[in-house]
């Protein structure tokens, strides 16, 4: 069996311009995952990316996707995960695509599960440049986060980042969040308050991007019967809203009881504050952390601080 590339190597790799058509990124490490497909997206920063969940999103969509050629000849960027869930006519039709040697266009897929092995991935791994994207042992734990923390500008000691590993170093995702909410809304000293919040207020914050008001509103939330569901829900037509007027000039929506006039009427503030690939990228994270909400164990709570604290801190327009 074809061996695994660390990721040091492959992001090594695509800073000096040695790209594949086609990655295969196995291990159950998200952050892991999402750092590698950010840094694929930089050195390709004109190239459109197309995501899709495999038992989400429809397989003949991606397919097609594959398929249609650009009137520009421009190349796509097509991401599947959780590809464990491709039917078995798609896994022979995605082993064929592969092997097109014309195609243009680059993949990258992705697996949770390391130890599941068989034909199909076997397969995959033959003709992909495959990276292990595994949670690491402690050591080369601490030595990533020290990394990643020094791109986010977060300043602290190897000593704290060890207790933060020792307390919640199930995978490298828990770790950075607690550290980002910590380190960035000094949330360990934030007094809760007794005062009532609604949706709009959380859309009107975090629109803003203030990340300690808008973590103490949907802790408020939360504590006050709203489900995570419906908060995603108010997220999405908040972001989807602000996405068709910064690209399209269009504050016409349909469901503006999720909308509301207070949060109409200031579009134009929050316009200023995004530009059109953060809102992407956040409408992407948003159907990912759902995604993942309906169909795994992974702690919902945990991915929502995190999206607050990336959206205030700008990390999805990098």
């Amino acid at each position: 069996m074809k061996k695994l590339i660390s990721l040091g190597k492959a992001v090594k790799d695509l800073h000096q311009k040695k790209v594949s058509k086609s990655y295969f990124l196995c291990g159950n490490d998200i952050f892991m995952q999402d750092f590698f497909i950010q840094e694929f997206q930089k050195i390709n920063p004109n190239t459109q990316s197309y995501l899709y969940y495999i038992g989400y999103d429809q397989q003949d969509s991606i397919f097609n996707e594959l398929s249609n050629l650009s009137l520009f000849d421009s190349s796509k960027i097509i991401i599947i995960k959780n590809i464990n869930r491709f039917s078995n006519k798609s896994k022979s039709e995605l082993i064929d695509y592969l092997d097109q040697a014309e195609s243009n266009n680059y993949v990258i897929l992705v697996k949770n599960n390391f130890d599941q092995k068989n034909k199909f991935i076997d397969s995959i791994l033959k003709r992909s440049t495959s990276i292990d994207v595994r949670t690491p042992f402690e050591n080369k734990m601490i030595e990533w986060i020290s990394y990643f923390l020094k791109l986010e500008k977060i300043s602290i000691s190897k000593e704290e980042i060890k207790y933060y590993v020792e307390s919640y170093g199930n995978n490298i995702a828990n770790v950075i969040n607690y550290i980002r909410i910590d380190f960035l809304s000094n949330n360990n000293s934030t007094k809760d308050s007794n005062r009532t919040y609604y949706l709009w207020h959380f859309q009107d914050s975090l629109s803003n991007k203030m990340l300690n008001q808008s973590i103490n509103i949907y802790k408020s939330l939360i504590t006050n019967g709203n489900s995570e569901n419906l908060i995603l829900i108010y997220l999405f037509n908040l972001y989807y809203y602000l996405y068709n007027f910064i690209c399209f000039n269009n504050n016409d929506f349909h469901n503006t009881f999720m909308v509301n006039k207070i949060i109409q009427s200031r579009i134009n503030i929050y316009s200023q504050k995004y530009s059109q690939k953060e809102i992407e990228n956040i409408i992407l994270e948003i159907k990912k952390i759902d995604f993942f909400s309906k169909n795994t164990s992974l702690n919902t709570r945990n991915q929502m601080l995190c999206l607050i604290s990336n959206i205030c801190t700008g990390y999805y327009d990098r």
